[in-house]
Parts: C-alpha cells; sequence; structure tokens
C-alpha cells in the first residue's frame, strides 16, 4: 500500500492549524495563559508539520532544524499549558533553556551524527516530552475528576507509544524509515498524530467547560452558601430578639396593665355618671378622652413588640434615630423601674437622619439599653445616661452605665459569639449588634468609661439629605 507522506503533513498541518484556531475562537473569552499557550502549541505543530512536508524544496534550516524545533516547542507549551490547569507551572526560565538545548543538540547532531543516531536521539527526546505531558494531564484528571484531561493523557501517550514502536523497529534491524517515505510506517504515524490531534484538542475543549461549569456550580454554592448564612442569621437575629422580650415580658404585662387599669376605672366611672344626671356629662366626656388617650397608648406598646418580634426583611429606609431611642426606651422602661434605676435620654429635639433598617436597628439599642439596665443594678448609683448627637457626618449614641465596669478579659472577648457575662446569657445579643452595625456602615464599641462604668457607643453614618428633603 503507498501513502504519500507529503500529503499526509499538509493535512496534519491544516488540521492544526484549523482546529487551534477554532478552539482559540470558542474559548475566547475565557482568556487564560494555559488557552493561549495550548492553542498556539497548534499552531506551532502547523506550521512544524507544513515545513515536513515542504522538506524536499525547503532549505535545510527549515525544513530540518526549524520543522523539528517548532515540533519540539509544541509540547513544550502544551506542557506548560497543561500544567498551568493543575496550577503547577512550570518556571518559564527553565522551559526557555530546554528549547535551546534541544535546539543547540539538534543542530549539534545535524552537523556532526549520522542520520540514524540523529533519529534515535530525537525520537527519545520526543518520547519523554509526549510522556510528560501525558503524565501531567493523568494528575490533573486524578486531582479534579476531569475525565476530560485522562482523554488528552491518552492521546498523547499514544504518540509517545508510536514514537517508541518506530524507535524500537529502527533498533530491531528494519530499514530506517525516514520522515518522507512511503508505506504503512509512514501511514500509522500520520493516523496516530491526527487522531492525537483530534482527541487532545475536543479534551482540552472538554476540560475548559468543565473547569467553567465548575466555576460556575462553586459560584452558585457559595452563593447559596451566603445567602444561607444570610437567613440563619436573620433567623438568630430574631430569636435574639423574642429571646428579649421573654425577659422583658414580666415588665410589659406590667406596662401594658397600667393602662388597661386606668382605661377600666375611667369607663366605670364614666359609666356611673353618664346614667346620672346630666351635669356630670362634662365631666364623663373627659374620662372618654383618657380611655381613648390609654387606649393607644396600650395599642402603641403592643405594636412596638410585634413589630420588634417579627422576621426583619432587610429593607434600607430613612429611620429617625431619635424615634428609635424613644420606642425602645418605652419598652425597657418598666425594667428600668423594676430595677430602680433611673434612665437619662439626652436626645436632640431634631429628628437624627440615618438610613437603615429600623427593627435591626432597634434591637441594637434594645441590647444595649438592657445590658446597660443589668449592669447598673449592680453599682451604687442605679442610673444610666443616653446621650445621641452628631460627629463627622455620623450618629454618636453612647450608652453609658454607673455600674462596676468590665475586666481586661471581658473587654478583650466582649462581642464573639457566646462569650457571656451573665448566668443565663447565650452570648449572641452583642455579636449580633455588632454584625448589625456593621451592615449599616458603622460600628459598635465597648469600653470602660472615664467616670466609671462601662460604655457602648454605636457610630452610623447619617442620612445625605436631598435639596427637596433639606
Amino acid at each position: 500500500m503507498i501513502f504519500d507522506a507529503r500529503t499526509g503533513f499538509l493535512f496534519i498541518s491544516v488540521l492544526s492549524l484549523v482546529i487551534s484556531l477554532a478552539l482559540w475562537t470558542v474559548l475566547w473569552r475565557q482568556r487564560t495563559l494555559a488557552l493561549h499557550l495550548w492553542c498556539g502549541g497548534g499552531i506551532a505543530a502547523a506550521v512544524s508539520s507544513l515545513l515536513f512536508a515542504l522538506r524536499a524544496v525547503v532549505p535545510t534550516v527549515l525544513g530540518f532544524t526549524l520543522a523539528t524545533l517548532l515540533a519540539f516547542l509544541m509540547l513544550v507549551l502544551k506542557l506548560q499549558a497543561v500544567r498551568l490547569a493543575l496550577d503547577a507551572p512550570e518556571p518559564p526560565s527553565r522551559l526557555v533553556i530546554l528549547v535551546l538545548a534541544f535546539l543547540a543538540g539538534y543542530q549539534s547532531l545535524l552537523l556532526s551524527a549520522s542520520e540514524p543516531l540523529r533519529y534515535v536521539i530525537t525520537s527519545v527526546a520526543f518520547i519523554i516530552m509526549n510522556t510528560r505531558v501525558a503524565w501531567w494531564a493523568w494528575r490533573l484528571g486524578r486531582r479534579g475528576g476531569q475525565r476530560s484531561a485522562d482523554w488528552i493523557a491518552a492521546a498523547f501517550a499514544l504518540m509517545a507509544t508510536m514514537f517508541g514502536l518506530r524507535l524500537l523497529s529502527a533498533g530491531l534491524g528494519a530499514s530506517h524509515p525516514g520522515l518522507l517515505t512511503q508505506g504503512y510506517d509512514s501511514l500509522l504515524l500520520a493516523l496516530t498524530v491526527t487522531f492525537g490531534i483530534i482527541v487532545s484538542n475536543i479534551a482540552w475543549l472538554g476540560l475548559a467547560l468543565e473547569r467553567l461549569i465548575g466555576a460556575q456550580v462553586a459560584a452558585a454554592a457559595a452563593q447559596a452558601r451566603g445567602e444561607e448564612n444570610r437567613l440563619l442569621s436573620e433567623r438568630i437575629a430574631q430569636l435574639e430578639r423574642q429571646r428579649s422580650l421573654g425577659l422583658l415580658s414580666a415588665s410589659l404585662a406590667h406596662e401594658l396593665n397600667q393602662p388597661l387599669t386606668a382605661i377600666l376605672t375611667n369607663a366605670e366611672v364614666a359609666q356611673r355618671g353618664l346614667r346620672s344626671s346630666d351635669d356630670d356629662r362634662i365631666p364623663a366626656l373627659a374620662l372618654l378622652d383618657k380611655i381613648v388617650h390609654n387606649t393607644e397608648r396600650a395599642r402603641q406598646i403592643v405594636e412596638h413588640i410585634r413589630g420588634f418580634i417579627r422576621p426583619a426583611k432587610d429593607q434600607r429606609e430613612p429611620v429617625d434615630l431619635v424615634q428609635v431611642i424613644l420606642d425602645v426606651a418605652e419598652l425597657v422602661a418598666a425594667e428600668a423601674r423594676a430595677q430602680r434605676t433611673d434612665l437619662d435620654l439626652r436626645l436632640p429635639q431634631h429628628p437624627l437622619w440615618i438610613t437603615g433598617d429600623p427593627i435591626q436597628l432597634s434591637q441594637i439599642v434594645l441590647n444595649v439599653l438592657r445590658n446597660a439596665i443589668e449592669a447598673a443594678s449592680l453599682g451604687e448609683r442605679r442610673e444610666i445616661e443616653v446621650r445621641l448627637d452628631q460627629q463627622d457626618g455620623q450618629a454618636r449614641l453612647q450608652v453609658q452605665d454607673r455600674g462596676p465596669g468590665l475586666s481586661p478579659a471581658a473587654l478583650r472577648e466582649a462581642g464573639q459569639p457566646f462569650f457571656t457575662t451573665k448566668t443565663q446569657g447565650l452570648g449572641l445579643g452583642l455579636s449580633i449588634s455588632r454584625t448589625i452595625a456593621g451592615q449599616h456602615g458603622g460600628n459598635l464599641t465597648l469600653t470602660n468609661a472615664a467616670g466609671g462604668g462601662a460604655l457602648a457607643e454605636l457610630r452610623l453614618p447619617l442620612r445625605a439629605l436631598r435639596s427637596t428633603e433639606a
């Protein structure tokens, strides 16, 4: 059977060029160095095959030296591409030295050695390089479970085997095949190289798609974990709010009992007055006004509790920090009275606007005030100063108690999840509050005050007012 090797090399040249350019185009959006090296190696193989095909009509330096060097360079570039995909690249300087050493050795053999010896040495070099590409591709497949890398390994292992069989054939005394001879040997070489080109490039495409899909899956998983963590944080924060209100339940019951008792008393008095003479109806109307007032007060307390305990939707809106403090102070007022602690509110007479979630901000203020009430109950002066002002474009809330303060160890650990100085505490309140403050672009700090006791300071960026709001 006659096979024209020149035609085979021309076919391999066109095939390498077309597949490399197509692969480059398809994966262009990735624009990775590994892609450029792989496709650059394919183009080097295309030029090399073209020079091999034209060896009879081009100078020796092109048909022999440059063609062989480009074939070797193709293997070097593809080896580095695979190693880059494995995140274990060869030092570039070492690759340059390898290519220059091969060029110098081949040129020396071309000038001084016989053709069979040159054939044996270059074949060994190509066997080693194909085997190295196959080895690193196999490692890539083992590390990431990427089956496409196994096909790359198989393609280059097959080409290494083909070079080895041809070398073995020459060593057993068979006629030297040469690169442009006709026969089964050249046909087998062309088929092997063609198969290797097609399979390895398709496998590289599959490898790139696997890595792209893997990156997308990892990003989706990270997003899912982030969403799961966010939902978990919101749930923990809600449970902490419920726990706080549970601890406040007795005080809130007493707080609600006052307006409800007043409503009942005023209603009974008004009822008796309406049943008597007409002269008593004017005082009865005043009593009805008191009933309306106390009913509204009870409704507001219940509404504050409902609003605080419901799940937060993380909605950002203009929030008057002064009103937030007043609402929370009303929630803890009964507990403060039960602990015989005075709340000294020093708030601005005008609104102090920030952007945030009112429920989450209320949680910070509630946690700080309850901690201050508990600390103040341990001191001689049961007094808490709540100061709010603005400084350097930020709202600054300071809550200072007159308790014993915090030890150095407690100050270092304060705010860490599950650290608490309370016998029945969970150690989550301050940690959650600091997280919420950070999400609002601010911070919450805890120190010992100069005048004694602990000082909690919350800083939040002020809302930039538009001209229509000013």
